[in-house]
């Protein structure tokens, strides 16, 4: 009985899901929320267009990367990105104008009226002056790879490049699975242990982070990983990086230190491995302190480019499980998937292996 009900109930639905008749016997589309709208981030439902060729703007460098890897670069009219190396090799975000780097100018978003304005989450500020200004907002989150692979999965619906973001999303599901496969071959008493620094000596990257996932899946011992803080100035969503301070860094004391590529650092790896007061750390003394690549391209930026960031990481750590040559190959057929061209090893900015005494 209950597998007739059932059965009954979602002919119903799906009847109704199709047209409506008008007292005239003419047919008119019934609304269907579900496979018309998008919820980003924060919740909030977007409409999606009806093209998806439609203008967007955005203060929100984290974006860049999702935007390149669904062809969209052609459809930005105001952006904010880490570096000039996507300007000089993404046409359409060359000719793009900006509306502010982190901070929405809302006098210039008005001029340039882009059909959305894709945004971090956390800043309920922006989103209601913004709203005010007739402009949709998307709020992306990408700190770990499920909330990569949604984003992907929301801006390919919304902006109907649904076919590319299945292309990318097994693109990145296959580098994974790689990196899965080479890591169980290390055994567990080679195993490092590793933390990430932030642009501060005592800031590190916590359990809610990007990065400290990646020293995960690259097989190392993420020594932040239950660090986990929250902030009010996000309304209780985690906060980004930690300031632990570096007495707790020297406690830790990681056979690895990497530093991030994603923002301005206040030292130097050669500061660190120089110091005497870092002298008696593990990672000082076997020289792996070490800045994660590129020069030009953030490896550790929330998006695609963080296989490239594992990917350097498992080299780092362990470079006789997975060499230089097999990971300019995967290099080279990153920069050939996203930008469909490779590049010079020093124009990018990288090392192939760990810093030498």
């Amino acid at each position: 009985m209950r597998a007739i009900v059932t059965i009954l109930c979602m002919m119903l639905v799906f009847s109704l899901s199709g047209c409506g008749a008008t007292t005239d016997g003419d047919q008119v589309a019934l609304p269907t929320s579900a496979t018309n709208s998008v919820v980003d981030a924060v919740g909030a439902e977007l409409e999606i267009p009806e093209s998806g060729d439609v203008s967007i703007a955005s203060v929100y460098a984290v974006s860049v990367p999702f935007i390149v890897a669904l062809d969209l670069s052609d459809q930005v009219v105001a952006i904010n990105y880490k570096s000039k190396f996507w300007a000089d090799n993404v046409e359409g975000l060359a000719n793009a104008g900006s509306v502010g780097r982190g901070i929405v100018d809302l006098e210039l978003l008005a001029e340039y009226d882009p059909d959305v304005l894709i945004h971090r989450t956390g800043d309920p500020r922006t989103l209601e002056a913004v709203s005010a200004l007739n402009v949709p907002v998307m709020c992306i989150r990408a700190e770990n790879y499920e909330e990569i692979l949604s984003t992907l999965d929301m801006m390919g619906r919304y902006f109907h490049a649904e076919a590319r973001a299945e292309e990318v999303k097994d693109w990145m599901d296959s580098k994974f699975d790689k990196i899965a496969q080479i890591v169980e071959t290390i055994p567990q008493d080679e195993r490092l242990s590793a933390i990430v620094l932030g642009n501060e000596v005592g800031v590190v990257a916590g359990g809610d982070m990007l990065q400290s996932w990646m020293v995960q899946q690259a097989g190392g011992i993420s020594l932040a990983s239950d660090i986990i803080e929250t902030g009010n100035e996000n309304e209780g969503l985690p906060t980004a990086w930690t300031n632990i301070g570096v007495e707790s860094v020297f406690d830790m004391d990681p056979d690895v230190i990497f530093c991030t590529s994603s923002t301005v650092l206040n030292y130097s790896v050669e500061e660190l491995l120089e110091s005497q007061t870092w002298s008696e750390m593990k990672a000082v003394k076997d020289r792996r302190v070490l800045q994660i690549p590129a020069k030009w391209d953030a490896w550790d930026l929330p998006g695609v480019n963080c296989t490239l960031g594992t990917m350097w990481m498992l080299h780092s750590m362990y470079p006789e499980y997975f060499s230089a040559e097999e990971l300019q190959a995967e290099i080279d057929d990153y920069y050939t998937f996203m930008f469909g061209r490779t590049f010079d090893r020093e124009y990018i900015g990288y090392e192939l292996t760990p810093r030498e005494e």
